[in-house]
C-alpha cells in the first residue's frame, strides 16, 4: 500500500480532575484531509490507533480483523511496522494541550 504525503497531527489533553486523557486526530494522506476524530479516550500512543482507523475508513489501509497470536490486531501491528518504517516520509505532530477546547 502506498500512501504520499501521509501526515498526523496530534493533540493530548489530560484531565487532572479524573487522571483521563484524552486526544484528538486529524489525518492527511495524498495531500488531502481523509479525516478526523476530534474527542476520544486514550494515553500514550493510543492516537496511532485512531489514525489507522480514520485511514481504514478512508479506505487507504486494509480492515482484516485478524488478530496474531500476542493478541495484537494484525491491522495494527502492520500499521506500526508502515509508521516505524517510513519514519522519515511521515509527518507526525503530537502536541500536549493544557485545555480541552484546545483539542
Amino acid at each position: 500500500m502506498k500512501l504520499n504525503n501521509l501526515a498526523i497531527i496530534v493533540r493530548r489533553w489530560f484531565q487532572k480532575t479524573y487522571g483521563n486523557t484524552y486526544h484528538s486526530v486529524i489525518v492527511y494522506a495524498n495531500s488531502e484531509v481523509i479525516g478526523r476524530e476530534h474527542f476520544r479516550y486514550g494515553y500514550g500512543d493510543a492516537w496511532k490507533q485512531t489514525a489507522m482507523e480514520i485511514l481504514q475508513n478512508a479506505n487507504l489501509w486494509p480492515r482484516t480483523n485478524q488478530r496474531l497470536k500476542s493478541g495484537i490486531g494484525k491491522d495494527f501491528y502492520d500499521f506500526l511496522g508502515y509508521l516505524k518504517e517510513n519514519k522519515d516520509n511521515i509527518i507526525i505532530e503530537v502536541v500536549n494541550v493544557n485545555r480541552k477546547k484546545d483539542l
